[in-house]
């Protein structure tokens, strides 16, 4: 699977985004954003690939990815969200910690991690008055966010949508759950088998999910808002 990072400021396309998605989906949406954006220090030129998926030693997530030769960056999610950003570049590791968890990003791309663990106990610890019991805290309900949305493409895969004003989310599996990636608007593109997938602003805070077929299928583009409704479908002309 080849995932692509561009830039985070995506197309704000009305009327335009329907002359894109009839492209071929090689290109259909290879121009920059407009000038506005969650990344302000995002450039033209800001784009990476993803290289590979690390489970780290806590249960989290890092997304690795290559920026360029011997350049790599990693973004670490834990519970659906991001935590941190690491960065190699020049041959010299990238190291991060959060919560007892430490985090390296190799030169080379690779990660390793580990948690902290509580020291040992004295095996003869002089005698200790007992403290005095404290109340029992609740424990936390659940708070992985739940999508807004569930939809399945027309390739068989499918769709969570997390609506959001300022930072959209889709995240993308196939039918056995197995993850195929996650777009955001400094990652709104991913490919799969031939397939494209892309978040678009199709207005002020409007955003819409685009799935678009492979050339040799006709590359026809079905468009979806972030309440899980088909709201267009191109077919694109022939030749």
């Amino acid at each position: 699977m080849r995932v692509t990072r561009r830039s985070a400021r995506t197309a704000a396309v009305a009327t335009g985004a329907v002359a894109a998605l009839l492209l071929p989906a090689a290109g259909a949406f290879a121009a920059d954003g407009p000038d506005q954006g969650p990344d302000p220090d995002a450039t033209s030129s800001d784009q990476s690939v993803l290289w590979r998926n690390v489970d780290l030693a806590d249960g989290s997530l890092a997304k690795v990815y290559q920026d360029g030769p011997g350049s790599f960056s990693a973004d670490i999610y834990a519970g659906g969200s991001l935590i941190d950003t690491l960065r190699s570049s020049d041959g010299k590791p990238a190291y991060g910690q959060n919560n007892g968890l430490h985090v390296i990003l190799q030169p080379d791309g690779t990660v390793r991690s580990w948690v902290e663990t509580a020291p040992k106990p004295d095996p003869t610890p002089a005698p200790q008055p007992k403290p005095t019991p404290k109340p029992v805290p609740h424990q936390k309900k659940n708070t992985v966010r739940q999508a807004d949305a569930k939809v399945t493409l027309p390739d068989g895969n499918v769709a969570r949508l997390f609506k959001s004003k300022s930072w959209p989310r889709v995240e993308l599996t196939q039918k056995n759950g197995r993850s195929i990636g996650s777009l955001d608007l400094r990652h709104p593109t991913a490919a799969h088998h031939g397939w494209t997938y892309r978040i678009v602003e199709a207005g002020k805070h409007h955003y819409e999910l685009a799935a678009i077929d492979t050339p040799r299928q006709g590359a026809n583009s079905w468009v979806y808002d972030f309440q899980g409704r088909l709201v267009e479908k191109y077919v694109a002309q022939k030749a």
